[in-house]
């Protein structure tokens, strides 16, 4: 199935406490389905960079559960 990436926000609720050193920058990612149906996923911020995934785009999961653009 394929997504719409509505929006991409950076995910700073670490409770009580700050990032731990070494634990990557995480993104909350609003995904849209072609049904309307909405999801929120948590993904690694730099994993949507270095794949060039950003608000608009067309995505879907891998059979392994990655998030990919669709061209």
């Amino acid at each position: 199935m394929r997504y719409r990436v509505v929006r991409i926000d950076e995910d700073i609720d670490f409770g009580c406490e700050e990032r731990k050193e070494g634990i990557p920058v995480m993104a909350v990612v609003l995904l849209e389905d072609e049904n309307g149906n909405q999801q929120h996923i948590r993904q690694i911020d730099q994993y949507l960079y270095d794949n060039d995934i950003n608000e608009g785009d067309q995505v879907q999961f891998t059979a392994g559960g990655e998030l990919i653009k669709v061209m």
